[in-house]
């Protein structure tokens, strides 16, 4: 068997299918069936690996391979049977990979990763699990919970903020219910003294409550009918961005008034006589 070829210190070897294991790395999709067989790789495995490569070079995680790792004299030797494409619902190659339009765009990627870094700081956590739940949903093809998942991010990141900030939840708990009653409690309308941005406030009432609309007819949060909609992976992505852009920007605000109001705190327990 050919020694197949090493990466130098400055080669990208990251994968979806990694994992952190005792001391070294894993490999999610790896089967353990043998005697020799094992879920540890190295560096090498992991750089000429199709699924990795597919990942690096197209950015996407879509593809699982079936995967056999093998000790031979005490190194890992990799044996791929086949690529399956969990959006195309088909086998694949790392050169059809390399020409296919589906991969989801980087500029959504960067988006979503903001989001779930600022909900991890923050402990957002019922929000972090919703995002991730679209991510790896709209990674599988399953467009109907993409949308689904996108907008309970939303709600669960307006929900937090009322119960962070001590304030109930209003009476109309539907998603354009929570933007009205978050508007107010995080008094966005006194970011701009200008004024120059109250139309787009008013503008974001509607896109949110269409997001409602988009979820109770494409999504799967209310069962399916004998035929269920058709959902295109475009209005996913526009659902995923869309959630995650206005998630960032609430929690921006929210991170915004916590640390005003750290600030109020502090500036009074130093004029308070001890």
């Amino acid at each position: 068997m050919a020694e197949l070829p090493g990466p130098s210190e400055s080669d990208n070897i990251e994968c979806h299918l990694q994992q952190i294991g005792m001391g070294g790395l894993i490999c999610r999709a790896a089967r353990r069936t043998g005697e020799h067989s094992t879920n540890e790789v190295d560096p090498t495995t992991c750089f000429n690996c199709a699924a990795g490569k597919i990942f690096r070079e197209v950015g996407c995680d879509a593809v699982r391979p079936k995967l056999w790792i093998h000790h031979y004299c005490g190194e890992p030797s990799p044996s791929i049977q086949s690529l399956f494409c969990t959006i195309r619902k088909r086998e694949t190659t790392l050169e059809y990979c390399r020409t296919c339009g589906l991969a989801q765009a980087e500029t959504t990627r960067e988006i979503v990763s903001v989001a779930r870094g600022l909900f991890e700081t923050q402990a957002f956590h019922s929000a972090y699990k919703d995002i991730e739940k679209a991510r790896l949903a709209m990674r599988d093809g399953e467009f109907d919970r993409t949308i689904t998942c996108s907008i309970a991010c939303v709600e669960s990141v307006m929900r937090i903020c009322h119960d962070r900030l001590g304030q109930p939840l209003p009476k109309k708990k539907q998603v354009s219910g929570l933007w009205k009653s978050t508007r107010v409690l995080l008094n966005f309308d006194a970011v701009d003294s200008s004024g120059a941005t109250t139309g787009l406030m008013n503008a974001l009432f509607a896109v949110i409550s269409e997001l409602g609309r988009v979820r109770n007819a494409l999504g799967d949060a209310h069962g399916k009918g004998t035929v269920p909609p058709s959902v295109s992976e475009t209005i996913s992505e526009l659902a995923i961005n869309t959630s995650a852009t206005l998630s960032t920007a609430i929690m921006r605000r929210f991170s915004q008034m916590k640390e005003q109001a750290d600030e109020r705190d502090r500036a009074e327990d130093r004029v308070t006589p001890g």
